[in-house]
């Protein structure tokens, strides 16, 4: 029993001093990190307090610029690995490489040149009966498509007489042409002053309003309306052209239409347009065109979709900007019921929780009734 006793005691001892140790360190670990800087850094080893120096591995492969590059830097990245395998590397065969090289050559184009291509294909559109396959002329206008929304590209599509393909496109008898054409049109143009000028030169331009207003595919004529709109948008030389070719009563006559894209797509133009500085020749010409009265009596009707009711109350709000004294007594007019319409939107678009529109209805009670109480509580 005193040899057992004897045991215990010695186990005691060496575990204490075994804890001290532990919290020791511990301890000098807490201190250390409270010493060091707020910084990311590598784990630390408790028996090397030098810091570890990274040193760049020897004979990396140059980083690709291009594929051909990037096979020459994996061939070089393995071949600095070591890597063991049973399988010899051997030589690549004449036959081999030329394979190789017709397969890169395949991933990469000549944009310049696919669009040459894509207008070869389209030049004879004109020909087309109505009865033809069309499946490779559209797949040459959605090409161009691809390639066109950049702006640099663009300006070289036109440059290279691509801008000759799209009076034929726009008149072909299938309308899988015509609203390819139209919507290549609007890549074109979008942000682009440069494609945007020369579309108004080239007398384009009145042909996709007339298609807004005609056109019998629903399609053709929502991508006609969305390619006067890039034409338009940012571009304040494009405003007379919308007046010589009666564009604004084609818009008026669009947001009436019973296609409700065209509907949206025809009040956000027109709300973007009205909502410009220094346009007051074009709100009087709008006034006087009846938009106001058109604005209100779709308005009062009530069952629209939110993205056209935001639109004509946004067209509203444009045109009384400023307090345009001729917007405001159109809108005073008591027939129109202006006031209880936008009193009725209010209580719709709290429940809504749409503060924007809110804002904007109180905005124009503000303008138009200011004699009357609306200060209501919001």
């Amino acid at each position: 029993m005193g040899a057992a006793h004897t045991t215990k005691v010695i186990e005691k001892m060496e575990n204490s001093q075994t804890s001290n140790n532990r919290e020791k360190t511990e301890g000098q670990s807490r201190v250390n990190s409270r010493a060091r800087p707020l910084s990311i850094e590598g784990p630390s080893s408790m028996n090397n307090t030098e810091p570890q120096v990274l040193e760049p591995l020897p004979n990396q492969p140059r980083q690709p610029t291009n594929l051909q590059g990037l096979l020459r830097f994996a061939m070089e990245a393995t071949n600095s690995q070591n890597v063991t395998s049973d399988i010899p590397f051997q030589p690549m065969d004449e036959e081999r490489q030329e394979f190789l090289k017709q397969t890169l050559s395949s991933l990469s184009c000549n944009i310049i040149e696919e669009l040459q291509k894509s207008i070869k294909v389209l030049s004879n559109v004109i020909d087309l009966r109505p009865d033809d396959d069309t499946s490779q002329h559209e797949s040459a206008l959605e090409k161009i498509a691809d390639f066109v929304d950049n702006i640099d590209i663009a300006n070289d599509f036109y440059k290279i007489g691509g801008f000759s393909i799209f009076g034929p496109c726009l008149n072909s008898p299938h309308s899988s042409i015509r609203w390819r054409a139209a919507d290549v049109i609007a890549e074109l143009a979008q942000n682009n002053p440069f494609c945007q000028e020369r579309f108004l030169e080239t007398g384009l331009f009145p042909i996709l309003l007339n298609m807004i207003d005609t056109d019998p595919a629903e399609t053709v004529r929502i991508k006609a309306l969305y390619a006067v709109s890039c034409i338009v948008r940012e571009h304040p030389m494009s405003l007379k052209y919308m007046d010589i070719n009666d564009g604004y009563s084609i818009l008026l006559r669009a947001m009436q239409s019973s296609i409700k894209k065209l509907q949206i797509k025809s009040a956000f133009l027109l709300s973007s347009l009205c909502s410009k500085e220094n346009v007051n020749d074009l709100k009087l010409t709008l006034v006087n065109m009846g938009l106001i009265e058109q604005a209100t009596g779709l308005l009062a009707i009530g069952d629209l979709l939110p993205e056209i009711r935001d639109q004509l109350l946004n067209i509203l709000d444009g045109l009384t900007n400023d307090n345009f004294f001729p917007a405001l007594k159109e809108c005073r007019r008591p027939e129109l019921c202006l006031q209880s319409t936008i009193e009725r939107y209010i209580k719709d678009l709290k429940q809504e929780e749409n503060p924007d529109q809110i804002d904007v209805c109180y905005r124009l009670l503000n303008k138009v009734f200011t004699d009357q109480d609306t200060n209501q509580e919001r």
